[in-house]
Order: structure tokens, then C-alpha cells, then sequence
């Protein structure tokens, strides 16, 4: 399914803010910062995919800033020039694919997709907390 490869170039776009600046002062990225972006940008590509799904917007913003705030707390900048980390492309891959073998979307069809966002809600985990059930 196109849409859910285009998690991959989502997660490389996030990737690529840091990696244009690297100094000698950058650090890794911490692994609440990689988690949390990929269960926004996976849980927007469920919802994408998923007729049944779609992102609360609130629930995923609340969220982001408090991810935001605690990377200025411990001394990340946020800013598209630099964010003071190395590039995170490969950790961030090695989890979505976590995340496809998880659900078997290795060949995902518009059913599994569903399942495997109503899967994420059902579990109470964050990425299901972005998504919400709605009539098609």
C-alpha cells in the first residue's frame, strides 16, 4: 500500500531537519523523541490508509508539546536549521519495522491497516491514543 511506504519518506523528512547542520556538539537523539515520532507519523499514515480511522488532532498535539518541551529541557533546539542531534534514520527504521512485523503489514491490504490502528487503540498504547474510530 503506497501510503503506508510513505511512512518511510515522513520518518526520512524528520530526519533530514537535523542532518543538513551536524556539529560537533550534536548528540543522539533521545529514544522518547524517535517513539514519539513514530507513533504520530505512523498513527496519521493508519488514518491516511484506513477509512474507519482518523487522528485526534488534540490528543496528538498535547503530546507533541510535551515532547517538544522536554527536548528544550534537555537542551535539543527545535528549530529546522538545527535540532542538535545526529541523524536518527536508522533507529527510527529499525522501529517502524517493529511496528510491521508487529501487525504483519510486511504486505499490507487496506483490512490489516485497520486492524493493526484498531489493534494500537485497543492496546491503550500512545500511537492508538492518536487515533480514533469513525463511520466511513
Amino acid at each position: 500500500m503506497q501510503s503506508l511506504n510513505s511512512i518511510s519518506l515522513a520518518i526520512a523528512a524528520v530526519c533530514m531537519i537535523g542532518a543538513n547542520v551536524v556539529s560537533a556538539a550534536d548528540r543522539p537523539a533521545p529514544a522518547y523523541y524517535l517513539e514519539a515520532l513514530i507513533d504520530t507519523t505512523t498513527a496519521q499514515q493508519l488514518a491516511l490508509s484506513c477509512p474507519s480511522l482518523s487522528v485526534d488532532l488534540a490528543v496528538m498535539a498535547k503530546a507533541t508539546g510535551v515532547v517538544i518541551n522536554r527536548l528544550e529541557a534537555d537542551g535539543f533546539t527545535m528549530t529546522a536549521e538545527q535540532t542538535g542531534m545526529l541523524s536518527s534514520e536508522d533507529a527510527l527504521t529499525a522501529r517502524q519495522q517493529v511496528f510491521v512485523a508487529k501487525h504483519g503489514l510486511e504486505t499490507p491490504t487496506p483490512d490489516l491497516v485497520c486492524a493493526a490502528g484498531k489493534a494500537e487503540i485497543a492496546e491503550g498504547t500512545v500511537m492508538g491514543s492518536f487515533l480514533i474510530e469513525v463511520q466511513p
